[in-house]
């Protein structure tokens, strides 16, 4: 190989060197300054209009595809996540994922529906309860088999 393909070779691997670095330094950046979680990636504090006035009725959420549940007041861990509404109560579910033990340890937590924010309280559901959950459930989902709905954690939302 000659000297002067060697030095252009070198130069063309030290931009892409360059290019990948400032890569990574910008998707580091941009990860640290999230808020909003992004797909699978969780985010930080939520943005949106906090309403303060108690819910009752949680049925106009059934307008959007998911909620973001915000955990862990101390340092906001913010996720997209599945919910249903039976009998006008919110109802999220969870595999036994982190922000759920985050939400078992601190029931307090953050919600948005839409663009607005709700200052809730997530009850784990037992007994009868769950139950009830797991059915209304199955029926918002019909393609989840019995075993895939058994492994899940159910969390009653009420406004606090």
């Amino acid at each position: 190989m000659s000297g002067l393909n060697k030095t252009m070779i070198e130069k063309i691997l030290k931009g892409i060197a360059v290019g990948l670095a400032l890569l990574m330094v910008t998707l580091l950046v941009l990860y640290l300054n999230r808020s909003d979680p992004f797909g699978t990636i969780p985010g930080k504090r939520l943005r949106g209009e906090e309403v303060t006035e108690a819910i009752d009725d949680w049925s106009f959420a059934n307008q959007y595809r998911r909620v973001n549940v915000e955990v862990r007041p101390s340092d906001p861990y913010s996720v997209n996540a599945g919910y249903f509404v039976h009998e006008r109560v919110l109802y999220i579910s969870s595999s036994k994922s982190r922000w759920a033990q985050f939400m078992l340890q601190e029931p307090n937590v953050r919600i948005r529906v839409g663009d607005k924010l709700y200052r809730v309280r997530a009850t784990r559901m037992e007994g009868a309860n769950l139950d009830e959950a797991q059915n209304a459930y199955s029926d918002k989902y019909p393609n989840r088999t019995p075993e895939q709905i058994a492994e899940r954690w159910f969390f009653r939302i009420t406004s606090r």
